[in-house]
């Protein structure tokens, strides 16, 4: 029986997020800082294949997965899909949005090593559900956790359907999730939404010692105890989160997102008709 030979990882490829790889613990920093690390469309693409390619590297045990400075990753950049022409607006609901917020999330619950969310600041829309699909998250106070799909008009798409009741259980999880409201890292401890609240200039060393801890116990049994129990996690979210997906899309085709587009530019109340 013939095995594949360990494969080098070539990480030069991955431009528009930082990695950092010391002692077998790998650093992802989401890297958009004049937009609080929002995702524009070359980070969303490196972030779908990224999750394969650490599985693979033999060279990796554990992951952290933050953001650049003072602010995790507030969601999609705005800024560049409003520079879209038309033609491209038709088609990125379907060939990109969806498929790439289904490997965002999934990518992370399918990779064998552990990974270990570091917050600070605003964690929104698909950044806070890589966070939530994340083995652990750890976060200094004034971060805050917010889906606001609801609030732009739209069905939440993200993996919140699922990720959000499986942590808190779904009556809290609606309370959040329907009316996009942002939680305080205080309280997303206090209802377990999150590990813990860690004081902001003790955050990176807690975290750090995290991964050499994990590091360092037998990579095989800590890698698929994770992916075992993940395997329930995985089967109930894998439906919600297509039919999420579906509707998210529907919803890019109406007129309330359109409107609350429109009301969040010009800053004012939405007027929301149903269509």
């Amino acid at each position: 029986m013939a095995f594949e030979p360990e494969r080098k990882v070539d990480y030069s490829i991955f431009e528009e997020i930082k990695l950092s790889l010391a002692d077998r613990i790998m650093t992802v920093t989401l890297s958009n800082p004049g937009r609080r690390n929002a995702l524009t469309p070359g980070m969303s693409v490196e972030l779908s294949r990224l999750w394969q390619e650490i599985a693979d590297d033999a060279e990796v045990s554990v992951v952290i997965l933050t953001g650049e400075g003072d602010s995790f990753c507030s969601g999609a950049d705005l800024s560049v899909l409003k520079d879209a022409d038309d033609d491209e607006a038709e088609v990125t609901p379907v060939a990109i949005t969806s498929r790439m917020a289904r490997r965002h999330v999934m990518g992370i619950l399918d990779c064998e090593k552990p990974v270990i969310a570091k917050v600070r600041g605003p964690a929104f829309g698909a950044g806070v559900n890589m966070a939530l699909a994340s083995d652990m998250v750890f976060a200094a106070p004034g971060a805050k956790f917010c889906d606001p799909h609801v609030k732009a008009g739209l069905v939440a798409g993200d993996g919140s359907v699922l990720l959000w009741p499986i942590a808190v259980g779904f009556h809290r999880a609606k309370e959040y999730v329907l009316t996009g409201d942002p939680i305080p890292a205080e309280e997303a401890e206090r209802i377990g939404l999150i590990n813990r609240v860690v004081p902001d200039e003790e955050l990176d060393a807690h975290v750090q010692a995290l991964a050499e801890k994990l590091r360092d116990l037998p990579p095989h049994a800590v890698n698929y105890t994770k992916m075992a129990m993940n395997v329930a996690l995985k089967n109930m979210t894998q439906s919600g989160f297509e039919a999420s997906l579906a509707y998210e899309v529907y919803s890019m085709q109406t007129q309330d997102h359109q409107e609350a587009m429109a009301a969040f530019a010009e800053r004012r109340k939405g007027k929301f008709r149903g269509r």
